[in-house]
């Protein structure tokens, strides 16, 4: 046992300072978009998906989307013609069935979409997604998201809720669980959309928060406190109406350059990127609070320098077919 203890000792201290976390807690925000040269975004095929969720696996055993890719070009066409992002529950499929283990699990984004018409397209593809997903490997795909930061007033507030009250049904036929991705948690207490947080509570299953670091955030472990202080104190408030609710991290990040809302540039950087990361690590595990790091990798088709950084990996800047990890400068081919 001795020697077995201090072979398992020599091999941790040989690996990246992050090991893979238990499943769950320490998941990642992924979407395959458009690469830097431009291209639409259908430009990955489900191999490169898998290539890139192969990657994340380094870290994370959770996975949480956006959307289906529903757009105009393709919302007459079958569910798994969209955009890339459509393949994402395929992809971890199939993998789990790689591996006969579900180390990868999925949560489904749904993307918000004013036309009702493609909106229904983008739910109906979600459960679509679902039930592939989970007829090649059971268990792959959890739940709904059913969007991301569109909570911003009553109306869009109602919006979300008529679609988790709708959808619920049909989801618990599928084992499937429903809920949404917001950013104003914390009016949950007394801000303006307190109310329609309520009704949602009620009647999700989750609430995901996208919290990130307050202003100049230049100490980890401080950002992380700021955090988790924030965590809780929305989970408290969602609780009080209703107390089956899980209340999970949707996002949370650092950029590792460039200049973003909560830092400047100074700050960001691929070391104050590496030390967040890991600290949202421990407390997730420690916590056993789902969290998901905002993000796989970089996308350099957004707007503003700091936008662009905050992925932990990076396609190579030719767009070759490999990735690179920030903060090792590990290649993955």
């Amino acid at each position: 046992m001795k020697l077995f203890t201090k072979l398992l000792f020599c091999l941790l201290s040989h690996v990246p300072f992050l090991v893979t976390a238990q499943i769950n807690y320490f998941g990642v925000a992924y979407s395959p978009y458009v690469k830097s040269d431009g291209s639409l975004w259908n430009s990955y095929s489900l191999e490169d998906i898998k290539k890139m969720m192969r990657i994340m696996l380094t870290y994370h055993n959770a996975v949480t989307s956006y959307s289906m890719g529903v757009n105009q070009w393709n919302v007459n066409g079958p569910w798994d013609k969209a955009d890339s992002n459509c393949l994402i529950a395929r992809a971890a499929a199939q993998i789990n069935r790689e591996r006969n283990s579900v180390v990868l699990s999925v949560s489904q984004g749904v993307f918000q979409n004013e036309d009702s018409n493609m909106q229904q397209k983008e739910i109906d593809n979600a459960f679509l997604a679902a039930q592939d997903a989970n007829g090649i490997r059971g268990g792959t795909v959890w739940g709904l998201v059913f969007t991301n930061e569109y909570v911003t007033d009553w109306n869009r507030g109602q919006k979300v809720l008529n679609m988790i009250r709708n959808n619920k049904a049909r989801a618990q036929r599928m084992n499937l669980r429903v809920g949404t991705r917001i950013h104003i948690c914390g009016e949950i207490w007394n801000g303006p959309n307190r109310q329609i947080l309520i009704e949602i509570a009620k009647a999700s299953d989750f609430i995901m928060c996208n919290l990130y670091p307050g202003p100049n955030s230049n100490n980890a472990d401080a950002a992380v406190k700021g955090i988790s202080d924030a965590y809780y104190s929305a989970r408290d408030g969602f609780w009080q109406h209703n107390r089956n609710l899980e209340a999970m991290i949707g996002e949370t990040g650092w950029a590792s350059g460039g200049e973003t809302f909560f830092n400047p540039p100074h700050l960001n950087t691929v070391e104050h990127q590496k030390n967040f990361w890991n600290a949202m690590k421990n407390w997730a595990n420690s916590n056993r609070v789902k969290v998901h790091m905002f993000e796989a990798f970089d996308e350099p088709w957004k707007p503003g320098s700091g936008e662009k950084q905050f992925g932990w990996w990076k396609r190579a800047s030719d767009n070759s077919n490999y990735y690179i990890e920030k903060s090792t400068g590990r290649r993955f081919d």
